[in-house]
C-alpha cells in the first residue's frame, strides 16, 4: 500500500513538472530566429546548394528557435553530436541518454557551416544534391528517408513550418539572385544580439509583411475591361495587361505579381496550368483553384488572370457593379477580386442565376 501510494506521488509530481521540463518556444520566438538568421541561411544556399527554408526549419526545430540550451551556450543549431572525428570544444546535455556529448561552437556561423558539412560530406546524404534545390518538400522527405532524425513525423514537422512561417521565400531570394546579373550573395554579418524594442519591431513586420508587398501604385488611368470569350474551351474569362494594375513584391515565386483589391494574381502564360502556377508560387493545385472559383477540368486560357491567394468578401473600392453584355458572374467575381460564394450572397443569386445586361448587382453588403 505504502509502495502504491509513493508511486501515486511521483505520478502527481511528474504531471505538475511536466510543463515547465518540455516548455515549448513561442511563435515570436521563431519570428526572431528566422529575422535572424535568414541571410546567413541564404549565403549558405549558395555556398553549399542546401535550400535556405530547410537549414532554417531544422534550426528551428533543433535549437528550439534558439533558445535551447545547446544552442545558447554551444552556438549548436542543429544538434549535432561530437562523433569521432570531432576535435573541437564540446559541451555535454542530456539528451537520448544522460550527458551526451555535442559540438560547441564559437559562433552560430560554424554551426550553420558544420551543419552543411555534415550533410555534403556523408555518403547517406548524397542523393538530396540530386534534387531540385527549390523542392523543399523533397528535401524533407529525402532528410528523413537518409535517417537524419528518428521521429517519424521529422519530414511533415519541417514542411509545416516552412509553410506556416512562409520559409520557402528565402529559397526564392536565392533563386532571383542567381538569375539575375551575376549572384548578390549577402555579405557577412556578426551574428547580431537583438534587444527588446528590436525584437517587437521584427514581430510586428513578420507578421504584417503581407500587406506591406505592394511596392509600386498605378498612376495611369483605370483601363475598361471587357470579357474574353475563347472559342476552343467555350468559355467566357477575365484577362489583364501588365500596365493595368499595380505591381506586387510577393516574395514567394520568381513570376510577375499584381494586386487587385489587395489581392495577388499572376497572368497565365500560353500552355500554362493550375498545376505549372500552383508550383511556381509554392502553393496547391487546389488552393489556387480554390482562389480562383474554378472547378477540377479547366485550365487557365492566355492572359487569364488567376489570384494567388484567397479573394476578400467584398470589393473595398465600388459598391455596385452594372452589367455589361457577354459577362459572367465568375467573371464580375474574377473582376472585382471578390470570392464568388459572397457575390451570390449579396445579391441573392445563386450559380445558375441568368443575368442580363445593364442590371445593376451589388459587390458589397
Amino acid at each position: 500500500m505504502l509502495i502504491f501510494k509513493r508511486r501515486i506521488i511521483l505520478l502527481t509530481l511528474v504531471l505538475f513538472f511536466l510543463p515547465a521540463l518540455f516548455a515549448q518556444y513561442t511563435k515570436d520566438d521563431i519570428y526572431i530566429y528566422l529575422d535572424t538568421y535568414k541571410e546567413l541561411a541564404i549565403r549558405k544556399m549558395h555556398e553549399y546548394k542546401i535550400p535556405a527554408s530547410i537549414t532554417l526549419a531544422q534550426g528551428v526545430f533543433e535549437s528550439a528557435a534558439g533558445t535551447s540550451r545547446l544552442a545558447r551556450d554551444g552556438n549548436n543549431h542543429f544538434g549535432i553530436k561530437c562523433h569521432r572525428e570531432w576535435e573541437g570544444d564540446t559541451l555535454l546535455v542530456d539528451d537520448d541518454a544522460l550527458g551526451e556529448c555535442f559540438r560547441k561552437y564559437e559562433n552560430v556561423e560554424d554551426s550553420y557551416n558544420d551543419h552543411s558539412l555534415f550533410l555534403t560530406n556523408r555518403p547517406r546524404y548524397s542523393n538530396l544534391f540530386t534534387l531540385d534545390i527549390m523542392d523543399y518538400k523533397a528535401w524533407a522527405h529525402g532528410l528523413k528517408a537518409a535517417g537524419y532524425a528518428t521521429n517519424p513525423k521529422y519530414a511533415e514537422r519541417l514542411i509545416s513550418v516552412i509553410e506556416r512561417y512562409g520559409i520557402a521565400q528565402y529559397d526564392t531570394i536565392y533563386y532571383k539572385q542567381v538569375h539575375q546579373k551575376g549572384v548578390n550573395v549577402v555579405e557577412r554579418k556578426d551574428d547580431p544580439v537583438l534587444d527588446v524594442v528590436q525584437q517587437e519591431k521584427i514581430i510586428k513586420n513578420q507578421k504584417t509583411k503581407k500587406r506591406q508587398l505592394v511596392v509600386e501604385k498605378n498612376t495611369e488611368n483605370e483601363l475598361i475591361v471587357e470579357p474574353v470569350f475563347e472559342e476552343k474551351s467555350g468559355r467566357i474569362f477575365f484577362s489583364a495587361q501588365k500596365n493595368q494594375y499595380p505591381k506586387g513584391n510577393f516574395p514567394f515565386t520568381v513570376r510577375e505579381v499584381y494586386v487587385n483589391n489587395r489581392t495577388f494574381f499572376v497572368i497565365a502564360e500560353k500552355d500554362d496550368t493550375y498545376a505549372k502556377i500552383a508550383e511556381d508560387v509554392q502553393d496547391s493545385e487546389k488552393n489556387i483553384r480554390k482562389y480562383n472559383d474554378m472547378g477540377k477540368y479547366s485550365e487557365p486560357l492566355q492572359g487569364e488572370v488567376v489570384y494567388i491567394e484567397n479573394k476578400p468578401k467584398m470589393n473595398t473600392t465600388q459598391q455596385n457593379h452594372t452589367i455589361q453584355k457577354g459577362e459572367t458572374l465568375r467573371f464580375i467575381a474574377q473582376k472585382y477580386a471578390i470570392q464568388l460564394n459572397y457575390l451570390l450572397r449579396y445579391n441573392n443569386f445563386t450559380e445558375e442565376t441568368v443575368i442580363h445586361p445593364d442590371y445593376i448587382i451589388k459587390l458589397k453588403p
